[in-house]
C-alpha cells in the first residue's frame, strides 16, 4: 500500500512539474478596418517565460502584418514602426489602443468568421499561431 502511494506522489509530482507554456498571449481582438482604409488593428496581451523579443508577426489571412507605437514628439502624435519589441521574462508587453498595436494591411476574413489568425515569432525560435477575436463578434 506504502508503495502505491509513493508511486502516485512521484507521478503527480513529475505532472508538476511539466513546463508551462513559454508564450502567453491572451486579450488577443481584431478591429476590422474602418472606411475604405483596408488596415485593420491588432491588440493583445503577451507574455514570454524567458527574455525574448518578438521579430515577425504574420496572417495568412492578410496581405502583411506590422507592429507600430503610438508617440508623442513635439506635440504631434504620430506612429513609429517598430521592428522587434522586448518580451522581459515574466513580464506582461501590452498591445493596446495609444500604445503599441498591429497594423494588420488587407485582412481578409469571412463575414461569418469570428477570429483572425496571427502568428508571433519570437527572437527564440518560438512561434504561436493566435486566434484575434474579431472585435463586435
Amino acid at each position: 500500500m506504502r508503495i502505491a502511494f509513493a508511486a502516485i506522489a512521484v507521478v503527480v509530482g513529475l505532472a508538476s512539474c511539466q513546463p508551462a507554456d513559454p508564450l502567453v498571449v491572451s486579450g488577443a481582438e481584431f478591429r476590422p478596418p474602418l472606411g475604405s482604409s483596408g488596415i485593420g488593428a491588432g491588440y493583445f496581451t503577451i507574455t514570454s517565460a524567458a527574455p525574448d523579443r518578438i521579430v515577425a508577426v504574420t496572417s495568412d489571412e492578410a496581405d502583411s502584418i506590422e507592429i507600430h507605437a503610438s508617440v508623442t514628439e513635439d506635440n504631434r502624435s504620430s506612429m513609429k514602426r517598430l521592428e522587434s519589441v522586448e518580451l522581459p521574462a515574466g513580464k506582461s508587453v501590452h498591445f493596446a489602443p495609444g500604445g503599441m498595436h498591429l497594423m494588420i494591411f488587407s485582412p481578409r476574413q469571412g463575414r461569418d468568421e469570428t477570429a483572425l489568425s496571427i502568428t508571433i515569432e519570437l527572437q527564440s525560435g518560438v512561434k504561436k499561431t493566435v486566434p484575434f477575436k474579431i472585435a463586435g463578434n
